[in-house]
């Protein structure tokens, strides 16, 4: 009994450290996204293109993965999809508590708030990390550009930036600009109402 108890510690033991590496690599593997897209609402999220990030099974996070998968025995299409979804949820959570503070302070009416929550409710499938990250401003120019990268870079396919551009064009106008604070010289740099929710 003593060694079954021990064996499932030690299983359950991997599997942390496990995702733990994983999340590291999807983390890693979506800097670039995060650089470009600068601190917006939300930053708190360094999953920019987290949703995607593993998709060509580049680097160390995809073996992680699959030995995780392994491990836990499924499918590693369903972890990854359980990732991708995980990811979404926190970004939509994380917005939705940003919009609930901008209430609250004012700053949105409850109105505003309500009709900027559909917005991001609307927001292509899965990508809510980056999708966060596009709230932040309402230049789509820079947004295209931004979005340009990704698929340059392949983060993104010209499918799925052409559909994040276009749910874009709908961004309420009440959102106040967050985007410009990426230079960190900004009087709320370092407060967790801005960096981290």
């Amino acid at each position: 009994m003593f060694n079954r108890i021990r064996n499932i510690k030690k299983r359950w033991f991997v599997v942390v450290g496990a995702v733990a590496l994983l999340s590291i690599g999807l983390v890693g593997g979506s800097v670039f996204a995060a650089s470009a897209t600068g601190n917006t609402l939300g930053s708190g999220l360094h999953h920019a293109s987290g949703q995607d990030g593993n998709r060509h099974g580049k680097g160390d996070s995809s073996a992680v993965l699959a030995r995780v998968a392994e491990i836990v025995d499924v499918e590693q299409d369903t972890l990854e999809s359980a990732f991708k979804t995980a990811f979404d949820e926190q970004a939509e959570t994380r917005f939705d508590d940003r919009i609930d503070a901008l209430v609250t302070d004012e700053t949105l009416t409850e109105g505003e708030g309500n009709a900027a929550k559909t917005w991001f409710e609307d927001r292509p499938e899965l990508s809510g990390p980056l999708a966060i990250r596009l709230a932040g401003t309402s230049d789509s120019e820079k947004v295209d550009s931004w979005l340009a990268k990704l698929v340059e870079n392949e983060k993104l396919t010209q499918d799925e930036s052409d559909a994040l551009s276009g749910w874009h064009d709908d961004r309420p106008e009440s959102l106040p600009e967050t985007a410009r604070r990426h230079s960190g010289k900004h009087r709320h740099h370092g407060n967790d109402s801005d960096e981290e929710s």
